[in-house]
């Protein structure tokens, strides 16, 4: 199958505009980020991209991103979706706190819904989550996580997270194969992966991220699971944001 390239501008409920000169975008974004897409972005909306390949990513090969890209590069995903998002430091100084704590609390995911399909069948994030282990080495944490993601059964997923200064870096991967409705093996062991670059780069925060999957090619799911992963990822970005923009109000009034 091929994967259309489109393009999803997301706004949100609340939007902070930013300031990013030309020479920024330049050093950050190579020539695939559109006009349209840099107006979204300085107007702080989320740009979110079905990009199929990682060779079709918008962000340049920079320090801030290499961990972000090798990891990606090793799962060689054939479905992968892209999202960006700039926000100002000024207000957001304690993002990658807010972030990384939002971000651990997979269990919530379990409350946000999103349409599966063209048929708008409404389904949760994860059906289920339950953390298994945690624990810290070094300036690493690694959660151990089993999760259900329908139309999928459940798998073990390894999240691990780093922060330090104003960088965080946030992988979560598949441990085991993912089958599809128990007897299918849709997608094999750490084919999987969802990672995240936050940074600060002048006065403004840099949110980066891919989630891909490497899908076993079975025609008569393929479509369905590529539909249903990218309207998972758009479900995702909302979650994510709109928890970041409450976290900064609720601080903004204690």
């Amino acid at each position: 199958m091929i994967i259309l390239i489109f393009l999803v501008i997301i706004p949100l409920f609340s939007q902070t505009p930013v300031r990013i000169m030309g020479g920024e975008i330049d050093y950050l974004f190579n020539e695939r980020l559109t006009s349209a897409e840099i107006l979204a972005l300085r107007r702080g909306e989320v740009v979110c991209n079905s990009i199929g390949k990682l060779k079709y990513s918008r962000i340049n090969d920079i320090p801030e991103a290499r961990q972000l890209i090798s990891a990606v590069k090793r799962v060689n995903p054939n479905h992968l979706a892209e999202i960006i998002k700039i926000l100002p430091y000024q207000k957001y100084e304690k993002l990658t706190d807010i972030v990384s704590a939002m971000l651990k609390d997979e269990e919530s995911y379990t409350k946000v819904p999103f349409y599966i399909d063209d048929d708008e069948e409404i389904v949760y994030l994860y059906a289920d989550a339950k953390i298994q282990n945690i624990e810290k080495i070094g300036g690493k944490e690694i959660i151990t996580e089993r999760f259900l993601m329908k139309p999928l059964d459940y798998f073990t997923g390894r999240i691990e997270s780093v922060k330090f200064g104003t960088y965080y870096f946030y992988q979560m991967q598949n441990l085991n194969r993912v089958r599809y409705k128990t007897f299918l093996s849709a997608v094999g062991k750490g084919k999987m992966i969802a990672v995240i670059s936050i940074f600060r780069y002048g006065d403004n925060w840099i949110i980066y991220a891919l989630g891909g999957v490497d899908i076993i090619k079975l025609p008569f799911i393929d479509k369905r699971i590529d539909r249903a992963f990218y309207n998972r990822i758009k479900a995702f970005c909302l979650f994510t944001f709109e928890k970041l923009e409450e976290s900064v109000s609720e601080d903004e009034e204690s």
